[in-house]
């Protein structure tokens, strides 16, 4: 029965399966989710599910969620409701009642006929006010394609469709199964965030006490500090951080690790053919390495033509063959060793400045030279709009996926995955769909140029950077996080942690505020009836100093990942 409101919805729906019909042809919408669902239905799974595919399979799995809040017609099928229309804009799931303060998490298995393959777009329109990505699969037609996503809305909706798009609007059949919306409380979704922090950011450690005997000592008192943290936190910088102390200071009281903002790239350390200028990188280099900041290389190559210097634009492609490696073996000669991680072809899914001139190996090529040139570098694939947005058709993360399988293929060592992280206004249960899908890689994730556009207020800033860094520290996948906010005495590129003066910004307030909150406190307590004392703390380095009447003696140890109590004995 439908509720006292229901005329206006049926109104609603009415309209917006006449526009669908008038976009798609005489297609079927499904009917998902009828009002007066209780709130027990929405709700009764609190738990996110992580899992994610991005391989093509026969069969499609089932639905998770069993389907949210989507029902089916007529259908006990595990895998759900399936249907084929003909249009680019098929089929449809209608949906009611969404509301702004909460996560939707959307996903399903997509196949295609009239073509091999294409990419196809979840879209959502929210009571005819147009529409929005939610989520993308590169589908094919011989198998089936996991697509997931979500979004959060800015109002309440009583009435919304859910529809997907062929992404270049030719016409074919499209076929979703195991359709699943599920929603989450922002206290849900924060729970997620807190349990995997829990399990993979901090471990339970017991210090025992004991005399030279072995004897158990009860009452002790014990004292632990971390002295440093396991899970790189960092930000670019420039040559600025030269000669300046309190900005040195500012940085290393914050940050465990750096990147360089240009002064690696290629403009920077070769402007003309031969003319070499590594006198500033070396400088910033003997910075970090005195305060045991680790720090990643960025860039060897960046396939942006204007980011290109311009006696290398007009070189024939056997010169520029020459020229490449030349750059390669120059730069990774000199700083073998000392560098993380290298970003080898930056942002290839957007550019092709070297592909389009030395071949579709060129990258194959960049990256076993570079292997060759420092084997103990982590290689990095790096891209923007993967995470940070739906509407990208060039880095949607079925793309980066496939780019990053082809280059493995072709026999290239690529040990990591680089996001930038240029976000607006960001869209986090989308954020997190695309981090599932990119952990089946089994690959470190590093967000490598994280900044919030300058277009919003600071305050509006602060509080975008603050739903990213969580979700990104939260993520199990997520091996480090760098910010792009290298400060300059007229700004940053987008947004800025302090003043020139170092005064904090909104946004510097929510970084030493999580700084604070990612670490472990001192933690001080008596040795209890075994001699012991327990703790939870973040993964990192610690020192313990233990007293005892007019006895005292102090250990150090390291809490690093793994599911058990570290243990750790201490003598006094």
């Amino acid at each position: 029965m439908r509720s006292g409101s229901s005329a206006l919805k049926h109104a609603v729906v009415l309209f917006l399966v006449s526009w669908m019909a008038a976009h798609c042809g005489n297609e079927l919408v499904v009917a998902a989710g009828p009002p007066g669902q209780s709130p027990s239905f929405r709700q009764k799974n609190g738990w996110y599910d992580y899992s994610a595919y991005t391989d093509c399979r026969g069969q499609p799995e089932p639905a998770q969620y069993n389907g949210g809040i989507l029902r089916y017609s007529n259908s006990e099928d595990p895998t759900g409701y399936k249907t084929t229309e003909t249009g680019v804009l098929s089929p449809a799931f209608v949906v009611y009642d969404l509301n702004k303060t909460t996560m939707y998490t959307f996903s399903g298995w997509i196949k295609l006929e009239g073509s091999s393959s294409a990419l196809v777009t979840a879209r959502l329109a929210p009571d005819n006010s147009g529409t929005k990505c939610i989520g993308t699969v590169l589908a094919r037609s011989d198998c089936w394609s996991f697509l997931k996503g979500g979004f959060t809305l800015d109002w309440p909706t009583q009435t919304s469709v859910i529809f997907f798009q062929n992404a270049d609007r030719t016409p074919m059949k499209i076929t979703i199964a195991s359709g699943s919306l599920q929603p989450f409380t922002m206290d849900q979704w924060s729970m997620h965030q807190k349990d995997t922090i829990r399990k993979r950011r901090k471990r339970m450690a017991t210090i025992h006490v004991a005399d030279p005997h072995g004897t158990r000592v009860v009452g002790a008192t014990v004292s632990v500090q971390q002295t440093a943290k396991d899970f790189p936190f960092g930000s670019a910088i420039a040559s600025t951080i030269l000669g300046n102390d309190a900005y040195q200071k500012w940085f290393v009281d914050r940050f465990n690790a750096a990147v360089f903002e240009d002064e690696l790239k290629w403009y920077s350390t070769e402007p003309a053919s031969g003319l070499l200028r590594f006198d500033v990188p070396d400088q910033m280099l003997a910075f970090v390495r005195s305060h045991r900041v680790m720090v990643r290389g960025h860039n060897i190559f960046w396939e942006n033509q204007d980011a290109t210097p311009r006696w290398v634009k007009g070189l024939s492609p056997e010169d520029l063959r020459s020229a490449v490696n030349t750059r390669i073996q120059s730069l990774m000669t000199r700083y073998r060793g000392e560098f993380a991680h290298w970003d080898v072809n930056n942002e290839m899914l957007h550019y092709n400045f070297y592909e389009q001139r030395l071949g579709p190996n060129a990258t194959a090529d960049f990256f076993a030279v570079a292997q060759d040139a420092d084997p103990l570098a982590t290689l990095f694939m790096n891209e923007y709009n993967v995470v940070e947005t739906c509407d990208d058709v060039s880095s949607t993360v079925d793309a980066y996926v496939a780019r990053l399988k082809d280059l493995r293929a072709a026999g290239a060592v690529l040990e990591g995955i680089g996001l930038e992280g240029h976000f607006s206004k960001p869209n986090i249960p989308y954020m997190r769909a695309v981090l599932d899908k990119l952990a089946t890689l089994n690959l470190p994730i590093w967000f490598t140029e994280v900044d919030i556009n300058n277009k919003f207020d600071a305050q509006t800033q602060a509080v975008y950077l603050e739903q990213v860094l969580r979700e990104a520290y939260a993520h199990p996948a997520v091996s480090g996080v760098m910010l792009w906010t290298a400060l300059h005495q007229g700004g940053c590129y987008q947004m800025c942690l302090t003043d020139w003066n170092l005064n904090n910004l909104p946004v510097g307030d929510v970084v030493d505020r999580l700084l604070q909150e990612w670490q472990t406190g001192q933690a001080t307590g008596p040795s209890d009836a075994h001699g012991a004392y327990s703790f939870n703390g973040y993964l990192g380095e610690y020192v313990v100093t233990v007293n005892y009447g007019n006895t005292s003696a102090q250990s150090t140890f390291s809490l690093s990942p793994g599911d058990e109590t570290r243990h750790i004995t201490v003598q006094i």
